[in-house]
Order: C-alpha cells, then sequence, then structure tokens
C-alpha cells in the first residue's frame, strides 16, 4: 500500500500506543476487577510519523523524529535505536526477508539498516526534498522512494547505488508500490495521478489520470492487473484500473454522502460501502464488470442494492433498514452479509439469494461495529450504547453482552484464533474481551481520544 501523507502527528502516535505499548504498568489487580494496561510514551521520541511490524512479526519499528526505535513485539521492549537521519522520518519499509529497514526522512535522504545488526548499511543521496514514501520488490533487490522533489527513484538494495530516476510527475509524490511480480511500480502523486512504471527499463507505461484531488493510497490486486486507487480527497469516488492496458474500469461512485465504512470479501471479488445516508453497495471488484448500485426507494427505506458482475442487471434490492447504514461485514465464507443501522438493527442477508435471514436488536441505539468471527459461528456487535453483543450464526440466538464501555463502540476485531475479541470505544479504551466466556480480560488506557481502529499482529 502507499503511505497516507495526511496523516498527523498525533493520529501516528495514537497507532504507536494502540500497536505496542511503549512501556506497559500493570495496575493492581483487585478480585472485581480486570488488569489495566497503561500505555505511555518514551521521552524525546517526539512525533511518531510511521510505524512497521517486521515480516516475520517479531519487530516493530517506530520512527519518531530523526530517530528510528526497534521494539521486540512480544516483550515491547526496545531492543535498539537507530539514529543518523537530521529530521523526521516520514516513511519506513521493512524488506520482504525481514533484513533490511528502510527509512525515508524529511533530510532529502533514504537510509538502509542492517536489522541483523541494528547498523546503517547505506545512505541513498539525490533527492532534493524529502522523502515521504519506500517500498521494496518482491524480492528485495530494489527499492523505490517518492519524494517532494516530484521524482521516484529505483535504488539497488545490495549496493546502495541509484538505477533509475523517474521524473514524469508534476507535483510531490506521496507513496509507491510494487505489483505482486515486480515488475511494474505504482506512484501516486499531488498532481492528481497515479503512474504505472516498467521497473527494469525505468520507463512509463501509463499515467492513471481521473482523480480529482491528490492520490494517496493504491494497492494491487492478487491476480497483478488491477490496483485499486482509493484514499485521495474526491472522496465520492474509488478507481479501478488494468495495469496492464492502463485503461479505467467502471468508476465506483459513491452515494452523495461520504461512505461511513467500506470492506472486501476474502475473496476480494466483492467491495461493500455503507454511508451516512442509508444506503449500502456491494461493487464486484473485478476488471468486466458494471458498477453497482444501492439508492434510497421513494417511501424513504434504506435499500441494498448490487447489479449483476456479469450483465448489469439487478441482482437483489434488500429493503428493511429503515434508517442510516452505519456498518457492514461479511461472513468468512462470502455467504452472509450483515448490515447494522441507526435504528438499533442487525441484518444478516443470504448474499446468493438476497433474502433476509435474521433481524437482531438488543442494543437500543445505533450499530456502529460488527465484525464476524474467523470461523464464522459467532458475529460481535458494538452500539452507541457502550455494550458488546455476540451472536450465534446458527441459531441467531444472543450468547453474551458485554459491558465495560461506557460511550459508542467504533471498532472490532477478533484475533486470528478467534478466542480474543478487542474494542475500540469513544471512552478512549481498548477491551480485550475472552469471546467463549464472554468476560474481560483487559482494559488498555493511554488515548486521549475516541479509538477508531484496533488489529491484531497476524500472530
Amino acid at each position: 500500500m502507499l503511505s497516507v501523507k495526511r496523516l498527523t502527528g498525533v493520529l501516528g502516535a495514537a497507532l504507536f500506543l494502540l500497536l505496542v505499548p511503549a512501556m506497559p504498568v500493570m495496575a493492581q489487580e483487585s478480585p472485581s476487577e480486570a488488569p489495566t494496561v497503561e500505555a505511555q510514551t518514551r521521552p524525546g521520541q517526539g512525533t511518531v510519523r510511521t510505524v512497521q511490524f517486521s515480516p516475520d512479526g517479531t519487530r516493530l519499528a517506530v520512527g519518531g523524529g530523526g530517530n528510528i526505535w526497534l521494539y521486540d513485539a512480544h516483550t515491547r521492549e526496545v531492543v535498539s535505536l537507530l539514529t543518523g537521519h537530521a529530521r523526521e522520518v516520514l516513511g519506513m519499509a521493512f524488506s520482504p526477508d525481514a533484513q533490511t529497514l528502510a527509512s525515508g526522512s524529511g533530510d532529502n535522504t533514504v537510509r538502509l539498516w542492517n536489522m541483523e545488526t541494528d547498523t546503517l548499511r547505506h545512505t541513498l543521496e539525490g533527492h532534493t526534498d524529502q522523502v515521504y514514501g519506500v517500498a521494496f520488490s518482491p524480492d528485495a533487490q530494489t527499492l523505490a522512494s517518492g519524494s517532494g522533489d516530484n521524482t521516484v527513484r529505483l535504488w539497488d538494495v545490495e549496493t546502495g547505488t541509484l538505477r533509475h530516476t523517474l521524473e514524469d510527475h508534476t507535483d510531490q509524490v506521496y507513496g509507491v508500490a510494487f505489483s505482486p511480480d515486480g515488475r511494474t511500480l505504482a506512484s501516486g502523486s499531488g498532481d492528481n495521478t497515479v503512474r504505472l512504471w516498467d521497473v527494469a527499463a525505468g520507463t512509463l507505461r501509463h499515467t492513471l489520470e481521473g482523480h480529482t484531488d491528490q492520490v494517496d493510497d493504491a494497492a494491487f490486486s492478487p491476480d497483478e492487473r488491477t490496483p485499486t486507487v482509493a484514499g485521495n480527497f474526491d472522496v465520492s469516488t474509488i478507481r479501478l484500473w488494468d495495469a496492464a492496458a492502463g485503461t479505467l474500469h467502471p468508476t465506483l461512485e459513491d452515494h452523495g454522502w461520504n461512505a461511513f465504512s467500506m470492506v472486501f470479501s476474502s475473496d476480494r471479488r466483492i467491495l461493500v460501502s455503507g454511508n451516512l445516508g442509508g444506503s449500502v453497495r456491494l461493487w464486484t471488484a473485478v476488471a468486466e464488470v458494471s458498477r453497482d448500485t444501492a439508492e434510497d426507494d421513494a417511501d424513504g427505506q434504506a435499500p441494498i442494492s448490487s447489479d449483476s458482475a456479469n450483465t448489469g442487471i439487478l441482482r437483489h434490492t434488500l429493503e428493511d433498514h429503515a434508517d442510516s447504514v452505519f456498518e457492514v461485514a461479511f461472513s468468512p465464507d462470502g455467504r452472509i452479509l450483515a448490515s447494522g443501522d441507526a435504528d438499533d438493527t442487525v441484518h444478516l442477508w443470504d448474499v446468493a439469494t438476497g433474502t433476509l435471514l435474521y433481524t437482531l436488536k438488543g442494543h437500543g441505539r445505533e450499530v456502529h461495529s460488527l465484525v464476524f468471527s474467523p470461523d464464522g459461528q459467532t458475529l460481535a456487535s458494538g452500539g452507541a450504547d457502550g455494550s458488546l453483543h455476540l451472536w450465534d450464526m446458527v441459531t441467531g440466538n444472543l450468547l453474551h453482552t458485554l459491558e465495560g464501555h461506557d460511550r459508542d463502540i467504533h471498532s472490532l476485531v477478533f484475533s486470528p484464533d478467534g478466542r480474543i475479541l478487542a474494542s475500540g470505544g469513544a471512552d478512549g479504551t481498548v477491551r480485550l474481551w475472552d469471546a467463549a466466556a464472554g468476560t474481560l480480560d483487559h482494559t488498555l488506557e493511554g488515548h486521549d481520544g475516541d479509538v477508531h481502529s484496533v488489529a491484531f499482529s497476524p500472530d
């Protein structure tokens, strides 16, 4: 993924605290209270602009000021401090083999660090403005860097020498991403374009135009042909491009209101977006498809609609929602879609037939978050009332009501093994729950504001 450059330092610091508490302090545990973990910042760390896990999940790199702190991801202890940048670190990337860390800085340089010895391998000089984004090729032989000098540079990782300077952008380059085969590089820029480059030749293949503001984010699909470009500030569109031909597939137009949530199905063929206008859209995220739509009907209900992936004929209209749809989630097998609204309702839909399977109620207020367990047997829902509900997906019955948050629950995620449910709320806490027992294990405190996103590392 390309780096999003409009994040503030405060958000970067909050993300760091959420992922790895720098120096946890265990509170005294009483019989009636779960242990509380307080996250603290390390003095002198400065503004945190970028964080990266190593591919093997054992290390976390944190860019603070002009330094990089390396943490043991399991013990949360600092294992090394990398110094040398004269200004703040703006972007980092680990090589796929985890042997090298690249860092781009406001001092206009890129540095390559040996992760076996935690020492500097090379300082790459050539950019004339700050370096926002760095990315390794899949074979770890080439590094790409994007800069405020409007260029992308390709470097030989082993020798630290410059291979190519790519100069067609007319504004700052915010991020770079390699295709899965490493032959193509995508770069997103303040000139509102994505450019696709031939990595071996160092030549421009295609300029992808159509966005009306800077492009901050891009990703290649698994079939290596379609980079999905998102994260730019013309928020009403998502654009899908054929990377081989450089052609635009149907633009996914928003509902007239900002999208409040988006999620891909497990096979990445379907993208679902829900918004404040009370509608949900199902998009088929493959090359030869028409755009799916969902619009309010005349009687004011909020339907869910989708076009046929092959013919463009309307497949289903799901019409039971009576108010704004805040959240949507697919089951792991992609057969069930859950949608939650402002009317204290969760609907479970059969994706193949478009029929309503269950209607779940119980929060008393808006449903702001939904997530399925990895085995698909349980659905967790979080409400504006601060409660969590765990539902049995076989019977539709309520299994547990988890109480502890005193305000809205914005985000939910199950651990990869399904045993732990994490919730982030407007009360500034992250809570870890035993999903089977329905009990609170830990309360993680340290955020000064709402927690909008939570994520587990792969292990």
